[in-house]
């Protein structure tokens, strides 16, 4: 499958590379906690889950996976929510932190347009690359990006899951 984006430039945080596709089904997915997120929005099709929808006392076993970023606007994010696997891959905990396309850190600018893509389609994408973990050593990664609803019918969060595929 080809990518829809790549990005290897320099960035300030631990992710070495990204490759960012459109997911075609739950066979794209290797690690449990992401093919499980894909699969529990999947039951919604053809139409989407609303924020309400996600009870994480029903999802415990991938909570630790589990990340929540708000669309306050076109363009603009916000964390909300991240598992301590997310902490531990990332390296520090993203909740409160915004991202923007006007953003000064240009991964933040190309990740919200990422962001504004899946928004926009209202439909899931996924990543693979390269991270730096701890500091220490260089790991697969994979991620999956789900469209969740608010009351009106907007997109307003994207509901996602980041594992180690090493």
């Amino acid at each position: 499958m080809e990518a829809i984006a790549v990005e290897d430039d320099a960035r300030s945080d631990n992710f070495k590379k990204i490759y960012r596709y459109d997911v075609t089904s739950a066979d794209n997915f290797e690690t449990p906690a992401v093919s499980k997120l894909y699969q529990w929005w999947e039951e919604f099709k053809p139409g989407l889950p609303m924020r309400t929808d996600f009870d994480i006392s029903r999802h415990w076993t991938i909570a630790p996976s589990l990340y929540l970023i708000e669309a306050v606007a076109p363009g603009q994010y916000l964390h909300r929510l991240n598992g301590e696997n997310v902490v531990d891959i990332i390296g520090v905990s993203l909740r409160g932190h915004e991202i923007s396309l006007t953003s000064p850190l240009p991964e933040l600018r190309r990740f919200a347009s990422y962001m504004d893509m899946l928004v926009e389609g209202k439909k899931p994408g996924r990543c693979e690359g390269i991270v730096e973990v701890l500091g220490v050593r260089d790991a697969k990664f994979e991620t999956v990006d789900c469209p969740l609803l608010r009351d009106d019918g907007s997109v307003g969060f994207l509901l996602g899951a980041i594992s180690l595929r090493d």
